[in-house]
């Protein structure tokens, strides 16, 4: 558990049990803040400019979006206080949209939420805010296609896993930090394919199959606990989103946490793989900018395009043959 986090489930432990105000910030503190790392002493901070209270002494400024809205007394509407003093960036990003970009968006928030289970009469509540399973979907969308880091976000420090030391190799993974290396090396296979093999494929599909491959060879090759089949399938699924490598993450995320976990467990599994999506968007996003050739990776992008031994795997994900790529 990294410190941030430690300091929302603190936060929360001693909560009145059966009041509902208090389950309801619970609510709020496990199914957004924990999951997208907002940082408690800058979500008071916002909590005292938008409330026209004084803030404590703590140094902790308001964000430039809380500060904006403090200012100017005008609040988006639709939004409860709670999201906008956590997400005011989403807020003011959601409420700029106009013309065919906002329609977009309405058509993708509908269209999620309706994959979640919301039905299109419940996207509002009763309090005249937007539904929960909206709000979710636009922090998505806003991280997806600005590509931004949220306001509110952590520092590095508090983000650290607590009482880490030594090297990675030297410590067990944590769901999050299999999560998190899983996201960062399909990145990078995906990168790796397209930088040095581009001219091999047909398009995206087959070279997040074959990043999945690389990244999940013993689950596929040697415990056969994963057939190559779910690979194909989740980088067809995976296509049309936003950002198909951050979905294509998400569900070989599921499909590892269940051959590991048992079927029994997929729908908790999927659950909680959800909810780590906006952790897999800023690992995926920022292994992306900073991206560059890894010895170990590429060395096995290129046993696999290469050697011969993969000759079947390769025809059946469609890789063209190097000869015909090249003429």
């Amino acid at each position: 558990m990294n410190i941030n986090t430690h300091i929302w489930e603190n936060s929360i432990a001693d909560l009145p049990k059966g009041d509902l105000q208090a389950e309801q910030f619970e609510h709020y503190a496990r199914e957004f803040f924990m999951p997208d790392s907002i940082a408690p002493s800058i979500y008071l901070a916002n909590v005292a400019a938008l409330m026209e209270q004084s803030a404590e002494e703590s140094g902790v400024q308001p964000t430039p979006s809380a500060a904006r809205m403090a200012v100017s007394m005008e609040h988006p509407t639709g939004f409860p206080t709670w999201f906008l003093a956590a997400y005011p960036d989403v807020a003011l990003w959601f409420s700029a949209q106009d013309g065919p970009e906002r329609k977009a968006v309405d058509a993708e928030v509908t269209r999620r939420s309706a994959a979640s289970g919301t039905a299109a009469s419940h996207l509002v509540d009763e309090n005249g805010f937007l539904a929960h399973a909206v709000l979710r979907t636009l922090v998505d969308l806003y991280r997806e296609r600005t590509g931004s880091v949220l306001e509110c976000t952590a520092s590095a420090d508090d983000l650290q896993e607590e009482g880490a030391t030594g090297s990675t190799d030297e410590q067990a993974l944590t769901a999050q930090q299999a999560v998190d290396l899983m996201a960062a090396n399909i990145t990078r296979y995906e990168r790796e394919l397209a930088t040095s093999y581009g001219d091999r494929f047909a398009g995206m599909q087959p070279r997040l199959t074959v990043a999945g491959l690389l990244q999940l060879g013993y689950y596929v090759l040697v415990d056969h606990v994963i057939p190559l089949a779910t690979l194909v399938q989740a980088a067809d699924a995976s296509i049309s989103a936003d950002d198909p490598v951050v979905e294509f993450v998400e569900r070989l995320e599921i499909e590892v946490f269940c051959a590991e976990g048992g079927e029994g467990e997929r729908k908790r599994i999927e659950d909680a793989c959800h909810l780590l999506r906006s952790r897999i968007l800023d690992v995926v996003l920022q292994t992306r900018a900073d991206f560059e050739e890894s010895p170990s990776l590429t060395q096995a992008t290129r046993n696999f395009m290469e050697l011969s031994q993969f000759d079947p795997l390769r025809q059946a994900i469609r890789i063209r043959p190097a000869e015909s790529a090249s003429s």
